[in-house]
Formats: C-alpha cells, sequence, structure tokens
C-alpha cells in the first residue's frame, strides 16, 4: 500500500473526450425531520447491481438532485426547463476494471469509458462528450468506503456536485472564452453541492428528508477526507484544497443557486498551491509537535505578532499571550476542559495528551495500485490542527483584551474562530512572496486542510472549546469569514 495523487472533482482532458470527475458557510438550518425519508428510486441505470446498496443509494441522491433542479434552473435559465441527461447514468465495478482493464457490457460504450475504461477506478464522472454520468460502485473501493465512514449524505454530496457540472454544462459554463481553469468549474460544482444541501437541511429532499446539521456535518467531513492530496507541484493544482471547497460548499448553502451561476462567482480567489520544498513535501508540511507547543515557538511569536499590529490599527494595546501545560486550564471552561484561555493570566492552557490527539488528527486515504482497493486511514500528523485550536484560543483573548466581551457561549466561539481565519490568511503565503519576509512563521500548503478538520471535529468537542451550540459547518463559515473579509466583520 502507498499514496497515490487521486483527482475526485477534476475535469481532465483524455484524448479528444472531456470528462468532469469525481471525487471525494452558512449557519446550518436547525430543526427535526418532519417524515420519513421516500421509498428507494428507481432510474434507469446501465449495469446497475440491484443488491448493491450503493448504486441505490446514488440513484437516491441522483432522484432528488434531479429533483431540486428542476424547480432551481428555471430561475437561472431565463426560464428555460431542465433537459434530463442525454447520455443517461452508469454503474461500473471498478475492481473488475482494475483486473482486466476494460468495461464489459453497455456501460462500456459510454462516452468517457470508451476512451479511457482505467479512469473509472476509485471515481466518476460528468462526461462532457455524451451528456453522462458514472460512477464506480465497486464496495473496496472510494465512494463505498467513505459512505460506510461516513454516512449516505456524504454521496449524495458527491452526487449533487456531479449534477452541478452537468449545469454548468446546459449553461455553457465550458465553452466560455478564454477557457476557465478546472479550479473554477470544481468550485462552482462544489457549490452546487452546497444549495442542495440546504433544500435538504429544510427537508425537502425527499430520501434524506433526514438530514440534520449533525448528519450533514458527518458527510463534511467525509468529503473533506475525499481530497485530492496536497499537490507537490504547480501542474497537479486543479480542484482546491479541502478548504476551498468547503468554502465554496458553505457560499452554495448560504447564497443558493443565483449566487452559485452568476458570472461574478468567478472572480473568487482560491488557496491550493504546491509544496515548495522537497522537504516540506516529504514532512507533509508538519513541523514537530514539541516545536507547536513551544512557549517560545514560532506560532506563539507569531500570533503575539499578528494580534499586535492588528491592535495598533483600532488604537489598542495587545498584551502577549503565553502557552502553558496544564490538565485543565486555570480558570473558565469545564470540568472537562483540557484546552483554553485563562483571562486571569492571559494564557492559553493545554494537555500533552490531548495535544497529542490533535496533533495527530487528520484523516487520509490509501489506495492499492493494482487493484484500486481503499483503506481509510485516521490519526495522520496535523501541525496547523493543533496549531488553529491554538489560535482560537489567542482569539478569545483577542475578545477580551480589546473588547472586554464575554467568552462563553456561540457568539465567542464563533469570533474567536473568525480571528483565526484572519489569522490565517495573513501567514497563509508562499515563501517567495515578497510579503511573506514579514512573517515569523508561514502555513504550508497543507495546513488549511488541517484548520477545517479541526474545526469541523476538535473544536467543539468537551475537551477543547466546547460547540457552544455551533456545528462544524458554524465554525467553518466563521473561518471562512474572517478569512476573506476584514476583522471587523468578526465582531459578534
Amino acid at each position: 500500500m502507498r499514496r497515490r495523487v487521486r483527482h475526485w472533482v477534476r475535469a481532465t482532458a483524455l484524448s479528444t473526450v472531456a470528462l468532469v470527475c469525481l471525487s471525494g458557510c452558512a449557519s446550518a438550518l436547525s430543526g427535526e425531520p418532519s417524515a420519513e425519508n421516500a421509498a428507494n428510486a428507481t432510474l434507469n441505470v446501465v449495469g446497475v447491481d440491484k443488491s448493491s446498496s450503493f448504486d441505490q443509494t446514488v440513484q437516491n441522491a441522483l432522484s432528488d438532485v434531479e429533483a431540486f433542479w428542476k424547480t432551481a434552473y428555471p430561475t437561472i435559465s431565463g426560464g428555460k426547463p431542465l433537459e434530463p441527461l442525454k447520455g443517461g447514468l452508469y454503474s461500473v465495478d471498478g475492481l473488475q476494471v482494475a483486473k482486466t482493464g476494460e468495461v464489459s457490457g453497455p456501460a462500456g460504450k459510454e462516452g468517457c469509458i470508451a476512451e479511457s475504461p482505467s479512469f473509472i477506478i476509485d471515481n466518476g464522472a460528468f462526461c462532457l462528450v455524451d451528456d453522462s454520468i458514472a460512477w464506480d460502485r465497486a464496495e473496496t473501493h472510494l465512494f463505498a468506503k467513505l459512505a460506510k465512514q461516513y454516512g449516505t449524505l456524504m454521496v449524495a454530496l458527491i452526487f449533487a456536485h456531479e449534477f452541478g457540472h452537468a449545469i454548468s454544462y446546459r449553461l455553457g459554463v465550458f465553452d466560455r472564452t478564454p477557457k476557465l481553469q478546472t479550479i473554477y468549474t470544481e468550485s462552482q460544482a462544489d457549490c452546487a453541492a452546497g444549495a442542495w444541501a440546504a433544500s435538504a437541511l429544510k427537508h425537502q429532499a425527499a430520501h434524506f428528508v433526514d438530514t440534520t446539521p449533525e448528519k450533514l456535518d458527518d458527510a463534511l467531513e467525509g468529503f473533506l477526507d475525499g481530497r485530492d492530496s496536497t499537490p507537490g507541484t504547480i501542474n497537479e493544482v486543479s480542484h482546491g484544497n479541502g478548504f476551498d471547497r468547503l468554502s465554496a460548499l458553505a457560499d452554495g448553502l448560504k447564497n443558493g443557486v443565483k449566487y452559485c451561476y452568476s458570472d461574478s462567482y468567478f472572480n473568487r480567489t482560491f488557496t491550493e498551491r504546491p509544496f515548495s520544498s522537497q522537504d516540506d513535501y516529504d514532512a507533509g508540511g508538519n513541523q514537530p509537535l514539541a516545536d507547536v507547543v513551544d512557549p517560545s515557538g514560532l506560532e506563539v511569536r507569531d500570533l503575539n505578532r499578528f494580534w499586535t499590529a492588528a491592535g495598533k490599527l483600532i488604537s489598542k494595546t495587545f498584551k502577549p499571550v503565553t502557552l502553558k501545560k496544564a490538565d485543565h486550564p486555570k480558570c473558565g471552561g469545564t470540568p472537562t476542559s483540557e484546552f483554553g484561555y485563562c483571562p486571569t493570566d492571559n494564557t492559553v492552557y493545554y494537555s500533552a495528551s490531548f495535544a497529542k490527539a490533535a496533533y495527530n488528527s487528520l484523516p487520509g486515504v490509501q489506495f492499492d495500485q493494482d487493484t484500486g482497493d481503499v483503506i481509510l486511514v485516521f490519526n495522520q500528523p496535523a501541525d496547523f490542527a493543533l496549531g488553529e485550536l491554538i489560535s482560537i484560543g489567542w482569539g478569545l483573548a483577542v475578545r477580551h483584551q480589546f473588547f472586554g466581551a464575554d467568552m462563553d457561549g456561540t457568539k465567542a466561539l464563533k469570533a474567536a474562530v473568525c480571528y483565526t481565519g484572519a489569522y490565517a490568511k495573513d501567514v497563509n503565503l508562499a515563501q517567495t512572496d515578497p510579503a511573506a519576509k514579514s512573517k515569523i512563521l508561514l502555513l504550508s500548503p497543507a495546513d488549511l486542510d488541517e484548520a477545517v478538520s479541526a474545526l469541523l471535529d476538535l473544536a467543539g468537542q468537551d475537551r477543547a472549546f466546547g460547540a457552544r451550540g455551533t456545528t462544524g459547518l458554524d465554525r467553518i463559515q466563521a473561518f471562512n469569514q474572517g478569512y476573506k473579509q476584514s476583522l471587523s466583520s468578526c465582531n459578534y
């Protein structure tokens, strides 16, 4: 077993055949499901395995996504009705393709499969050639494994993304001149997935009527887990990193389809970039755990640098915060808290055990190159997952020192997370950027994925800051707000 770069939601050229491959914020809406899920959908799928629970989940997802777009599409098409997929739907046993190099039967005639059968392994695609959608259903391959770990809603998000490509195709997005870079069309499809998710949270998706904010958080973790590997070279940059993708999904959830398919959507910027050196690539962009929690280390010094400078802009004085190890914060928090800020001594406290768990917290995927079989791996090193928690502690200090505001409850946590987004933007620079010279610390290309992972899972744990009425999506939204807007937007 060894890692390989995969392309989950990527526009690719196969000789003369173009395809768009699958792969792997607003506040989440609350409320309880109002009804039972509808009976299983039956769609016309070439090659469908009637015994496959994954194939059935895909049919349910596509049924609901298409129903959503039958209503939504006329609002962005000038009143034109949604045209069904001309090329149809195709289910393929990717394990068999890995063994034989071929797709047998009628599925082999699908436009993109006919050109390159092996692309379907651990993948799926909206094919621009014949307006079709195909996927790998093998139980030991990527999609089925992610579905088993993270739930069927994660599958629905994948195919809501894919149908988003079909909408872009119908609107002529792929025909624009000059041609859009792949990352823009992939982001638009992620936005479309978010717009569909908003309807699911309102219990308007017949087969996912039991969608809750908690289930959506689980699905987003799967979406993040199925991300592309961080690129090693500039030529591999295509989709956006986990932060770019979840940010786009959150924008769609908040703003809806008119936002996703407006011309102004392509004015967005992206944060994905390749590693700048072989050493950084080999280390996965991680510094040792001991360095992250060093009270005089790079992150502590740089956080104090950033907030001292930010304070001067609003005529405030920032008193540098210290970082100390202790089983529990010396004040505030809960009896179970092992991470928090204490205003009485201006210190962020962390327990050694939780710091270690946070540092080793990133999920990932391993592939067998010969069979395409997948193993989901967990507890991978992620220095900025821990760094994100430390930064949230500094955010609470900012709220206390600059504004004398409370540090309990939903607003306090959202504000602190928002501040971390602003800080992350300040240090998310390539080493060659002239502005990097003034920084003590710079983020590695993988760090924003690690931050998003920490926001989804770690930050809301009782061992850390507690959920305080927020979901993982809420926290990502707050981080996204701080990253994209001014610090003043964080004053909840």
